[in-house]
């Protein structure tokens, strides 16, 4: 059911192994990430948002939004799209496999309005039956790869392809991704063969934000992942890359989206490490 494994050492006491899905669920699912800590450790990660939607599974203690007044997360909610980063705290016994689905495609095995989702969550009981969310709490006791094996089956076993969002809106976001952000709408509504009206509107009903957003918000995190490997291009040099009018329109979209300056950036990159469109790093505001 999973394949592609990836173990990423971080410089926080947090660690995280990334399992990319095989197969039928391979379409939907972006990634499990599985999170662990030393006992007692706490690390804080920068999540840049998005049009991804995640379900945590919670076997230790809940991730804390810090941004939404230290909400916890209880284990199995849905946390919908979000137009600005947020800080995520890991505290206490650190245990979770994190399901990172495709932007829209959570949809197919949650029936949640995503529109309704943006910048928050709902609360597992709101979305998945009680079977399903004892079927989870089961699969405590077991090593990672069963627990994926576990989660796999009963996602698989929740899919409902009367919600697929389309294939124009699943090529939308293959090419907003595959530009790194640097797609227009006006040229992916005329690649999907969609007015931009129609294409903006599939857009909010299955990925809960507009083409637009999702397009910033991939740019800014594909140009941070960049910025923070060794021997990185200047601001400047990443500007045109991706596709800015100049260095201040970079940090104008940088602060808007993330809450922070390139500078706070660079400041961070000896002390973190970038994950799937995070950041994990001890936290300077």
């Amino acid at each position: 059911m999973t394949s592609g494994l990836e173990a990423v050492s971080l410089p926080s006491p947090l660690t995280m192994a990334l399992y990319r899905p095989a197969g039928r669920l391979g379409l939907y699912v972006r990634a499990f990430q599985v999170f662990s800590a030393a006992p007692d450790a706490v690390a804080s990660v920068l999540d840049f948002g998005g049009g991804d939607v995640s379900v945590p599974v919670c076997f230790g203690d809940p991730v804390v939004v810090e941004d939404w007044q230290g909400a916890a997360v209880p284990s199995a909610a849905v946390v919908g799209p979000r137009r600005q980063a947020v800080w995520l705290r890991f505290a206490g016994r650190v245990d979770q496999v994190n399901i990172s689905f495709f932007p829209g495609a959570a949809g197919v095995f949650a029936d949640v309005p995503m529109p309704e989702l943006v910048g928050t969550m709902a609360a597992p009981a709101e979305v998945w039956p009680r079977d399903f969310r004892q079927a989870v709490a089961d699969l405590e006791p077991l090593p990672a790869a069963q627990r994926l094996r576990g989660l796999a089956g009963l996602l698989l076993a929740r899919l409902e392809p009367r919600r697929e969002p389309g294939p124009q809106v699943r090529e939308a976001v293959r090419l907003i991704r595959a530009s790194r952000g640097r797609a227009t709408v006006r040229a992916l509504a005329g690649q999907v063969n969609l007015s931009v009206s129609q294409l903006e509107r599939s857009f909010t009903r299955h990925v809960g934000i507009g083409p637009k957003q999702l397009a910033r918000h991939t740019r800014v995190s594909a140009l941070a992942a960049e910025a923070m490997t060794p021997g990185a291009p200047g601001w400047a040099q990443l500007a045109v890359k991706y596709g800015y009018a100049d260095q201040a329109h970079l940090s104008r979209d940088f602060r808007e989206l993330t809450g922070h300056t390139p500078t706070w950036l660079a400041r961070t990159r000896p002390d973190a490490d970038f994950l799937q469109d995070a950041l994990a790093c001890q936290r300077r505001d």
